[in-house]
């Protein structure tokens, strides 16, 4: 678990990186857990784990969206950059898809650890 006192930015990266290894196989289950992790090593709290999964999501479909437009300059030329870059719109598009279900994987492990910490509270 993250540290109180450590950055923020930490927990979301460690969702990204989930969510990029995992996204291409498991296209609902990528962004989900990948949130629920983010949200887990976070600070507790579904709202806060619920940003970091949605800033996860949207970083992803960024990315996602930057590798069709270059892999498509590279491979066709021009006409690869132009299907690239419609390519990169529809994947943008599905930038709410990650960004939703990543916030959605956020808040269920912000609110787990929210459990977590009030648990371990109450039993000593």
């Amino acid at each position: 678990m993250a540290k109180q006192d450590s950055p923020y930015w930490l927990s979301p990266l460690v969702g990204i990186i989930f969510m990029l290894f995992i996204s291409p196989f498991f296209p609902v289950g990528g962004p989900i857990v990948g949130g629920i992790i983010g949200g887990y090593l976070g600070p507790p709290g579904a709202a806060r784990g619920a940003l970091g999964g949605l800033i996860g999501g949207l970083v992803v479909a960024a990315i996602f969206s930057v590798v069709a437009v270059v892999g498509g300059t590279a491979l066709l030329g021009p006409i690869g950059a132009l299907i690239g870059l419609g390519i990169a719109a529809l994947l943008f598009a599905l930038a709410l898809y990650f960004g939703i279900l990543g916030a959605v994987g956020g808040a269920i492990g912000g609110a787990l650890k929210t459990w977590m910490v009030s648990r371990r509270n109450v039993t000593g």
